[in-house]
Parts: structure tokens; sequence; C-alpha cells
């Protein structure tokens, strides 16, 4: 795990459709005391909460992965993935409806 840098989170913050400040401000808490399942759990629970739209989602999960990853084969990758940090279950911030 490392600390992202302020230009680090600036490219996850400049992301098409990202709200740019949302994803700074949530960027800079990762990093303290804590696990990449804690931090993904706490996107999930403030994307609900604050109506975040997928890309604004995906510009911090991105980072939360950036910030976690053990070793990066290449440093200024950037992972562009949607994941869960439950095994097996399907990714979305709403619950299911039979409309």
């Amino acid at each position: 795990m490392h600390t992202l840098s302020a230009i680090e989170i600036e490219e996850f913050a400049s992301r098409h459709g990202a709200h740019k400040k949302d994803v700074e401000y949530f960027l800079y808490t990762v990093g303290q005391p804590g696990t990449e399942e804690g931090a993904l759990l706490k996107l999930f629970y403030d994307a609900r909460l604050y109506s975040w739209n997928i890309s604004t989602i995906s510009a911090i999960e991105a980072g939360i992965q950036s910030a976690y990853a053990e070793e990066a084969t290449n440093p200024e990758a950037i992972y562009d993935g949607i994941s869960t940090p439950l095994p097996g279950a399907v990714y979305s911030l709403w619950p299911y409806s039979n409309r």
C-alpha cells in the first residue's frame, strides 16, 4: 500500500465525467490505516449516500486499486476496471428491482 501523490490523484480526478472534487477528497483519505476492502466498502457507501455517477465511482475505485497494488509492473499504468469487494457478487450500487 502506498499513499497516492497529488499528481496521481489529479490524474484520477481528471477522468472524463468524474466529479473532480469528490474524487480528490476521497482519494486523499486513501492510505490512512485500513484495508483495500474497507476503502472499497466506504466507496460504495459514499457513492450511494452522495449519488455519485459511475465515472466518479470508477475514478475513485481505480485510485484505491492503485494505492493498494503491491507491485506495479508499470507505475504509469492506471487500473480501469470495475470490481466488487465481495467475491462472486454482482457489481451494483442500487438494489435490484423488478420493473
